[in-house]
């Protein structure tokens, strides 16, 4: 049997060493290395190592730091700290958070080989079963990740109306999930208010965090069942069909509770169904309810107007809308940009690509018909903007469709 090691140090003669040193031993292999402690952590997270060599003082995060977050994932695992004269007293320190042993710069092949000895003989000393739990740990958190990345894509795929229902329900056992026939689907989007606290302390990465922990604490009253994240970054839950009026006020109580707690603007919408095939549409729905939520200017709310009633229009354009409403087109351009985070063109598009992959799932309709439907004369160059947005053509896609229903 062959111990796992990862090495980690910003010094490549110092990573070079301790790998060439390993490589004398038969029984240890290196199978990752690092130069900082934040990517020593991430490797520990998807490989699964029994020994680490870590220097004490690396950039981002330092070695005792990387111990202490190490400790909480692998709490037995073997750590040897490799550190200089300097700061030698400060490797000591580090045995308190249960490293193995600390190894002094230079490195000598003669302590080096003591230091293996005892290694080998703590490995060995380990029981198999002890062993086998360490590596089952570190295989369900790898299956758990990969769980979530599938159901993310999945709902990502579903709620865009990209499934049949076959597909959703073999899904759907595939994951475990239990999506209720009669449903209501929250759609929550949240934008960063511009003060110095976010500038020093927050990120788009932590606002969405935290607002998405606080939702899913405050919805699982309400029996919530799945989520993700749009295309868009903004959160889609789906829980049992709620009461419209306990509903209201559980959107209220979490929009004040988080623009409370962190420096962002919370907008809402809510829709509700029945039967899976409906949940593309109810998406759509509260994607358009949202812009309300929002308090878009009258401006934005007149031109998303017109984009919901002449998308089927071929001739529709951002010139039509701007000399509709009476406003120059750079003018109108910036503020769409601005508000709906996106440009016209690609808005319009997306929208047109979404009732269309909706559309197809109806026998009734061809492809060309689909494509006039929402705004292409050409069912080629229908085709090519479809198979842009979804990776697949429609031809293909209908077809699918079509197998899964036989």
């Amino acid at each position: 049997m062959k111990y796992r090691a990862l090495v980690a140090d910003d010094e490549p003669m110092i990573r070079r060493g301790i790998i060439s040193f390993l490589s004398e031993y038969d029984d240890f292999e290196v199978v990752a290395e690092a130069e900082d402690g934040e990517m020593a952590l991430e490797k520990a997270k998807t490989t699964p190592i029994d020994v680490f060599f870590v220097d004490i003082n690396m950039p981002f995060m330092n070695g005792l730091d990387f111990i202490r977050e190490l400790k909480l994932l692998y709490p037995d695992v073997l750590v040897v700290i490799i550190t200089g004269y300097d700061v030698f007293e400060y490797a000591r320190k580090a045995v308190s958070l249960g490293v193995f042993d600390y190894l002094v710069k230079p490195l000598m092949e003669d302590a080096f080989e003591e230091l293996i000895g005892r290694l080998r003989k703590e490995l060995r000393g380990r029981t198999a079963e002890e062993t086998e739990k360490r590596y089952l740990k570190w295989a369900k958190g790898k299956m758990a990740e990969s769980r979530e990345l599938m159901l993310s894509e999945f709902m990502k795929r579903f709620i865009d109306g990209r499934l049949s229902e076959d597909e959703i329900d073999e899904e759907c056992a595939y994951l475990g999930l239990d999506i209720p026939d009669a449903y209501t689907l929250i759609l929550v989007k949240i934008e960063a208010r511009p003060s110095k606290e976010l500038k020093n302390s927050w990120n788009d990465d932590l606002l969405y965090f935290v607002s998405e922990n606080i939702a899913l604490e405050m919805f699982a009253a309400l029996s919530y069942e799945i989520k993700c994240r749009d295309e868009s970054d903004d959160l889609v839950l789906i829980i049992p069909r709620t009461e419209r009026n306990i509903l209201e006020d559980k959107m209220t109580e979490y929009k004040k509770y988080v623009s409370d707690v962190i420096p962002v603007k919370v907008s809402t919408a809510h829709t509700s169904g029945e039967g899976l095939s409906t949940v593309a549409e109810s998406y759509q729905k509260a994607l358009t309810d949202i812009s309300e939520d929002k308090g878009m200017s009258s401006v934005m709310e007149a031109v998303i107007e017109l984009v919901q009633e002449n998308y089927q229009r071929e001739d529709f354009s951002l010139q039509e809308a701007a000399d509709t409403i009476g406003l120059s087109v750079p003018y109108l351009s910036r503020i769409f940009r601005k508000e709906a985070g996106c440009t016209f063109v690609d808005y319009l598009t997306n929208l047109r690509m979404r009732k269309a992959s909706i559309l197809l799932q109806d026998d009734d309709y061809k492809i060309y018909e689909v494509a006039e439907m929402v705004g292409y004369s050409s069912q080629q160059y229908f085709s090519q903007v479809f198979k842009k947005k979804f990776g697949v053509n429609p031809i293909d896609y209908k077809q699918s469709l079509n197998v899964k229903k036989s």
